[in-house]
């Protein structure tokens, strides 16, 4: 079950990625002078430059590629495409890598339709951030693994894995998903670890000729940079790591963090429903009441799945996503007032919306109006089951599990509960980074959000703490990513440390 999160930079609703496919008209870039510092065996890499060209299907933006080993360990044998974008516009100013997280998101889609959303005018007119898809996401060799037909069915079926037979079902499942990526995707699934990505990256720095990179991470794209910071600390520029993803937090603790920071987003939502005249659920003035609303309804579709017009149907198991999507902003509050005031009057013919919390799982899960998906899952799982490492989990790991995730997370602890994780995954885990202290880098930029649900804050304070020169900034507040053009505060903080070198006052807070 994906829980790692994506950035969903919309304001006042949840918008889904959608991928943009490049070209580049010239085959025969010229070389740049970064071979000298490339390591042993991948001088032609780095001696390559970008040809960029006029994007197919945005005229706005140029795309381009770099060619890179698809096995590091290996470089002479078969090669991969990783694809980038940029805007038009700003292309002569200084390159600044962007990574919007997941793991899974594209980085094009990011930069062409929601970095605007995000970033300063200052901070998009004065730097030239570059989108790319990570090697297995989006235009980058994707990983694939279900049709969109079958990941419909997926997401309707009902297991009780807190039962051995329904944990049995439910890892049979996984196995036959896992031999489905390797079958549909070959050899890719085994060299799309975060480490062989940040190598990527710096393939792309010499190929941009910068001497170091400067670059903006966001929740998985913190530990993908954190993951630079300890290979290439010397090619560290200005680095900003934003909602951090603790490069050493396994996949369980990640788990806890993530169901109690939503769980307390969802208390703080229903406050906000209960003083609010936008929201309708449970009595006005009584967050307890509006809870109480919340769980009911959620245990009701526990008994019996959500049916649309259509013929689509909810379990409960995918109603999590539909929840929790619109608690990454508190932006999105008002919308997901308006989820569950359509799902309690059970009448979707007649509602002015889409179904709406069936409509926030597909975006979190990358299905458009076409029922096409993208490859955010399928990279998601592909990404994870190589960087993180252990033995296949059992039964009874699985239970002790789901008896700590239920103490702390009482409502959503049980959703993240019983995951198969990568039992039966078909190719090993790769050999962890064992820190990332990043020791002799230029100072590093951490910064996180009070009630972030979906990386707290704790993961951010410890990796400022871990990389050996940084400095933190905690801003107080909602939602996921703590970067917002909306806060003057982080603004100038940060865009000061990018365009003047203005270095942040160590542990500085912004309301």
């Amino acid at each position: 079950m994906p829980t790692t999160t994506r950035i969903l930079a919309a304001f006042g609703a949840v918008a889904a990625l959608v991928l943009t496919s490049c070209a580049s008209d010239d085959p025969d870039p010229s070389t740049s002078n970064q071979a000298e510092s490339a390591p042993d065996g991948l001088e032609t890499f780095y001696e390559q430059t970008i040809a960029w060209d006029t994007c197919e299907d945005n005229d706005e933006f140029e795309c381009g590629t770099v060619e890179v080993p698809m096995d590091y360990e290996n470089p002479d044998d078969e090669t991969i495409d990783i694809h980038l974008t940029r805007n038009a516009k700003t292309a002569d100013e200084q390159p600044m890598l962007v990574n919007p997280g997941g793991p899974g998101s594209s980085g094009i889609a990011f930069v062409q339709d929601s970095l605007s959303f995000v970033f300063s005018d200052n901070l998009l007119e004065n730097t030239s951030p570059i989108g790319f898809d990570p090697r297995g996401v989006g235009a980058s060799e994707p990983v694939q693994c279900e049709t969109a037909e079958e990941f419909d069915a997926s997401r309707e079926i009902v297991h009780d894995p807190s039962t051995q037979e329904g944990w049995d079902a439910t890892v049979e499942d996984n196995e036959a998903y896992a031999q489905q990526c390797l079958e549909r995707s070959g050899d890719i699934v085994g060299f799309v670890d975060t480490a062989s990505a940040a190598k990527d990256m710096d393939v792309i720095r010499a190929a941009l000729d910068a001497p170091q990179l400067d670059y903006f991470g966001i929740s998985y794209g913190t530990k993908l940079g954190a993951t630079y910071a300890e290979l290439f600390p010397e090619q560290v520029g200005k680095f900003v790591l934003d909602s951090v993803l603790s490069p050493s937090a396994e996949t369980f603790e990640v788990s806890k963090a993530q169901s109690a920071g939503f769980e307390q987003s969802l208390h703080a939502w229903a406050q906000w429903c209960a003083d609010s005249s936008e929201c309708n659920v449970g009595q006005n003035g009584d967050a307890e009441s509006v809870m109480t609303t919340v769980k009911d309804f959620i245990a009701q579709v526990e008994e019996e799945p959500l049916t649309y017009p259509g013929g689509r149907s909810q379990p409960v198991s995918d109603l999590f996503f539909g929840i929790v999507t619109p608690l990454y902003s508190q932006d999105s509050w008002e919308v997901l007032a308006l989820a569950f005031e359509q799902a309690l009057a059970d009448d979707y013919a007649n509602s002015e919306y889409r179904p709406l919390f069936l409509y926030f799982a597909d975006t979190y899960h990358g299905r458009d109006d076409s029922g096409h998906y993208s490859n955010d899952t399928a990279a998601f799982n592909a990404i994870n089951c190589l960087d993180y490492t252990g033995e296949d989990k059992t039964f009874e790991q699985a239970e002790q599990e789901a008896d700590e995730l239920a103490e702390g997370s009482p409502i959503f602890g049980k959703y993240l509960s019983y995951s198969a994780g990568c039992n039966g995954w078909p190719v090993d885990p790769v050999d962890p980074i064992e820190e990332t202290d990043a020791e002799g880098s230029e100072t590093i930029v951490v910064t996180g959000l009070t009630s972030d649900p979906a990386t707290p804050i704790h993961f951010s304070h410890e990796l400022a703490d871990e990389l050996d020169n940084s400095v933190h900034i905690t801003v107080e507040g909602e939602g996921h990513g703590a970067y917002s053009k909306e806060n003057e505060c982080i603004v100038e903080a940060i865009d000061s440390y990018i365009l003047d070198d203005e270095l942040p006052e160590d542990e500085m807070v912004c309301n």
